[in-house]
């Protein structure tokens, strides 16, 4: 499973960009984004493999990462949709947006008619928003370690012992830390 992609971006796509990594060329579609030829970047990838296809989906943040894939468990939106959505705003503005329960939002996005964007409020209202209205952080950190092969128990418990208003970035790498001290002895 191809978890991040670390590389130079050599050409531009209609819907993403040819990522070179280490003599290989990967077609990542992306949402909206601003490189250019020659950029390096580092992206956090989703695969979506299908009987006929398979695709690989870049993200510039694990929160991005993160809605993209709650997108995907919406019944009637796939990838090339759930991207769609991304493109339209940030990560946060669209968490807004589902939480505020605005169906005009996303039933004007190309693709999606008001039962869509009422079934993608419904499903997502809660929960990509903790009590307080925050960004829910501790559970996209969560989410992206599990996706990552560690076990929920360890992750967890790592995360707890974070101090808190970090970002979810700077809590996967941190945890990332804590698990590889355990795993090699070094500390």
């Amino acid at each position: 499973m191809i978890a991040l992609l670390e590389g130079t971006v050599r050409s531009i796509t209609a819907d993403g960009i040819i990522l070179m990594v280490g003599g290989v060329g990967y077609d990542v579609f992306l949402g909206r984004h601003g490189f250019e030829v020659g950029d390096q970047t580092t992206l956090r990838i989703v695969e979506i493999i299908r009987e006929d296809r398979f695709s690989l989906f870049g993200f510039l943040t694990v929160a991005e990462q993160i809605l993209f894939i709650h997108f995907m468990d919406v019944s009637g939106v796939g990838p090339k949709l759930a991207q769609k959505i991304m493109s339209s705003a940030k990560a946060d503005e669209i968490a807004a947006r589902i939480e505020a329960g605005d169906v005009d939002f996303f039933s004007s996005i190309s693709g999606i008619g008001k039962k869509t964007a009422q079934k993608i409020i419904l499903d997502l209202k809660g929960v990509l928003v903790d009590k307080g209205g925050a960004a829910n952080v501790a559970d996209e950190a969560m989410d992206a370690l599990v996706s990552l092969g560690y076990k929920k128990d360890d992750v967890a418990s790592a995360l707890r012992d974070l101090p808190a208003g970090l970002s979810p970035e700077q809590r996967v790498k941190l945890v990332l830390q804590e698990l590889g001290k355990q795993k090699y002895g070094r500390g």
